[in-house]
């Protein structure tokens, strides 16, 4: 699976994408924190 086809997956209709700063887990939706390991430390960008 391609690297733009992956991201897509978690792209959601806005056109965002959150990912942890730590583990690099992947959301359609802005956490609070990570649910893989706890880091409040969330990455959003915008397509």
């Amino acid at each position: 699976m391609g690297v733009v086809t992956k991201i897509k997956q978690f792209v959601g209709d806005e056109g965002e994408l959150y990912e942890c700063r730590n583990c690099g887990e992947k959301f359609n939706h802005e956490p609070e924190a990570c649910s893989t390991c706890g880091s409040s430390e969330i990455a959003h960008y915008e397509f």
